[in-house]
C-alpha cells in the first residue's frame, strides 16, 4: 500500500473512532492506527533519505 492510502486509511480509522464504539474496537483501531503510522514514517523516512541523496548529487553538479 502506497503512503497515500496509508494515510487514507488513517483517516478512515479516526473517523470510525470517533463514530461512538465500544472501547473494545477501539482498542483494536487505535493498534491498526499505530502500525499504520509506523509504517507512514518508515517510507517517509526512506523518502527523506532518497531526497537528500538527490540534493547531494545536484550540489556537486553545481560545484563543478
Amino acid at each position: 500500500m502506497d503512503l497515500e492510502a496509508k494515510l487514507k486509511e488513517l483517516e478512515n480509522l479516526t473517523a470510525k473512532m470517533e463514530s461512538g464504539i465500544s472501547l473494545e474496537e477501539g482498542i483494536k483501531l487505535f493498534e491498526e492506527g499505530l502500525k499504520l503510522t509506523k509504517e507512514c514514517m518508515a517510507q517517509l523516512k526512506d523518502y527523506k533519505g532518497k531526497l537528500n541523496e538527490i540534493k547531494a548529487d545536484m550540489d556537486a553538479l553545481l560545484d563543478e
